[in-house]
């Protein structure tokens, strides 16, 4: 973080000399990139006034926590109707799970991005602003759905088939999600950019792309390691699961209904799950962002996906001091970023703009100076975070594996 941010001046005049279809996926674009992200002002205090411009009819701007709530539910008067450019499509992962997803197409060719949702019931429509505001900027997009949520259960695609695994499975959902946008006609380099669980389920499918599916890749608030995520709050956990997954009360008991569905263990499904040693196998550039005040996934997995990066040019992870989680509290600095990110480092990439759909609040100062020094911490240090198994102790510790 330290050289990087030293770096600064020097990579932005990198940034400005090269045009974006010249984005080639070196460090160089990656570092200026970076750079050019963290001198957009970021204000922790951002004000929500307007309107969302990326929408077909006036929609009023709103704060990212909509996003977790009523923003999210079809239905209630805080979610956006899609654009018309966005139709649903259905599409089966690598096991067959049938998956929806919202799906939007320019004429000629263009870039993608895959927009990946967290753990929200209602799924791709928890992401509706972010995958509107991508395509308004000129992207073909596609905000895809993991298996087993509302859509799919209320479809008859879910409970008591194609479970959830909080992220085993949902990481192969994704890479068939990113395959299934390169197949469209006129679709460039694709990027994914993902928000909590979704945010490591990006890791875990970008450590199994082989094929390089995707050319970039980034992330908000993904747990480092979902095991030592639940075992955080298991009671926290259990209340969410019980209101996300259908049929299922608590984690544990979701794990073992999935571990009988796919003929495995809990343990092994989880052993599966730990997005810093993931991180090792990514090859597409991946920047990652936390929050030290994030009430979900605890500041210290920055430090343990910090700690699996170091060494590699092409990954780095910034934790700001404010921003909650997934959805930051600066809605037009989180767009800013993604739009930037994906314009410098998506191959070819001749899209000109990067321009956020709501307003800006005045007086934020650089998101340079609002981070916080992640230090220099050991794969070591990182490994000894790593909590036993949440459903039974005895049997070890999954992330270890």
């Amino acid at each position: 973080m330290v050289r990087r941010l030293v770096l600064l001046s020097t990579a932005l005049v990198a940034l400005a000399a090269a045009p974006a279809a010249s984005a080639d996926g070196t460090s160089a674009h990656f570092d200026a990139a970076v750079a050019s992200i963290l001198a957009q002002p970021y204000q922790p205090d951002y004000v929500p006034l307007g309107l969302d411009s990326a929408f077909d009819t006036p929609v009023a701007n709103d704060a990212p926590a909509e996003d977790y709530t009523s923003g999210s539910i079809p239905g209630s008067p805080d979610y956006p109707a899609w654009p018309a450019a966005f139709s649903q499509v259905l599409f089966a992962s690598a096991d067959g799970a049938p998956l929806f997803g919202m799906l939007a197409l320019h004429t000629g060719t263009r870039p993608g991005v895959l927009v990946v949702h967290g753990f929200n019931t209602h799924g791709y429509a928890s992401v509706v602003r972010w995958a509107a505001m991508l395509y308004a900027n000129g992207y073909d997009v596609l905000a895809a759905d993991q298996r087993d949520f509302a859509f799919e259960s209320q479809a008859g695609y879910g409970y008591p088939n194609w479970l959830q695994t909080f992220g085993w499975k949902e990481s192969q959902d994704v890479l068939a999600a990113g395959q299934y946008l390169a197949s469209q006609p006129g679709v460039g380099p694709i990027g994914v950019v993902g928000f909590s669980e979704g945010a490591q389920n990006t890791v875990l499918a970008l450590a199994q792309d082989a094929h390089h599916v995707f050319s970039a890749g980034l992330t908000f608030s993904g747990p480092a390691d979902q095991d030592t995520q639940i075992a955080q709050d298991p009671a926290a956990t259990d209340a969410l699961v019980a209101l996300v997954t259908p049929h299922e009360t608590t984690a544990c008991g979701a794990l073992a209904d999935a571990a009988t569905y796919y003929g495995t263990t809990g343990f092994d499904i989880l052993a599966r799950e730990t997005a810093m040693h993931a991180q090792t196998a990514v090859q597409a550039p991946l920047l990652n962002f936390y929050s030290a005040d994030d009430s979900l996934v605890p500041a210290f997995e920055a430090r343990m996906m910090a700690a699996y990066e170091a060494g590699d040019p092409l990954q780095q992870t910034v934790e700001l001091q404010r921003g909650e989680h997934a959805y930051f509290f600066d809605r037009w600095w989180q767009q800013r970023a993604i739009l930037l990110y994906f314009q410098a480092m998506l191959p070819g990439n001749a899209l000109a703009g990067a321009t956020p759909t709501v307003n800006e609040t005045p007086g934020g100062a650089p998101a340079s100076t609002r981070t916080v020094d992640l230090g220099a911490p050991t794969r070591a240090w990182a490994d000894a975070q790593l909590a036993p198994y949440t459903c039974d102790p005895s049997q070890g510790t999954p992330g270890a594996g």
